[in-house]
């Protein structure tokens, strides 16, 4: 198959993935609600910049973007850190992909073999992961694609099921549609909602806590279990006061 015939190939399977059984779900009103766990480090950075950061290191499944969870997914990738700040996007006009689809995935195969030098790359160099994230960045720009959809490439048990779960890897877009890093504002109206008890920090010849009395002391804490997480979330992030979420085992 030529490569113009490929991408029109493409072109017709992003246009239906908005309406995929994986993607539509996900959507209420025209927003998805997502949930994204950092290490309780970079909290106070990203709640007074109001934006969380589109990473742009080789080695994201994706390439550069903002990598959340929808929050009907509340457990899916709390192994990345110790507070989980909860957002909205809108997903009027967004154009997704939805590689939990294995025709996506064939699609997208198909078309690196097209991009010469940089295939040549991924598959006869020591470089392969500095081909990947260029790989998938070219074809996300080349297809101005805002949302990458797909299944959890890391596990950690009785969190993550790859086989339902799904993870979402959102564009930031640069000055010249390509695709960017940096903070950005595709997910806004954040809120910390969800908390480990505490994160420490070497301080010394002890230990430092830097939630408690600090970021903590204008928030009120609810105690929420691992079993009903996605209710609790969605609670806590509607509630008038700034409001987390503590879990348990329950």
């Amino acid at each position: 198959m030529g490569v113009a015939e490929l991408e029109q190939h493409i072109e017709d399977f992003i246009s239906k993935c908005g309406k995929s059984p994986s993607i539509s779900t996900l959507i209420a009103a025209d927003e998805l609600v997502v949930v994204k766990y950092l290490p309780a480090e970079h909290l106070g950075v990203v709640l007074a910049r109001g934006q969380l950061y589109a990473s742009e290191r080789a080695g994201f499944t994706w390439g550069d973007g903002v990598y959340v969870a929808p929050a009907s997914f509340p457990l899916t990738t709390m192994m990345y850190g110790e507070v989980g700040v909860v957002g909205t996007c809108s997903a009027v006009g967004l154009k997704f992909f939805d590689a939990s689809d294995p025709a996506g995935i064939d699609l997208y195969q198909q078309w690196i073999t097209h991009q010469t030098a940089l295939y040549l790359e991924l598959t006869t160099t020591v470089h392969a992961s500095v081909a990947n994230r260029e790989l998938r960045n070219a074809f996300r720009t080349r297809f101005q694609i805002d949302c990458v959809c797909f299944r959890p490439d890391e596990h950690c048990v009785n969190y993550v099921d790859a086989t339902t779960d799904l993870w979402l890897a959102f564009t930031h877009w640069d000055a010249y549609r390509g695709v960017g890093h940096g903070f950005s504002g595709v997910v806004r109206a954040l809120k910390w909602c969800v908390v480990v008890p505490d994160a420490f920090k070497p301080d010394g010849r002890g230990h430092k806590a830097f939630l408690h009395k600090t970021l903590s002391a204008t928030h009120s804490f609810t105690r929420g279990g691992y079993s009903t997480l996605a209710t609790d979330i969605l609670q806590a992030y509607a509630a008038p006061a700034k409001q987390v979420i503590v879990c348990d085992f329950s």
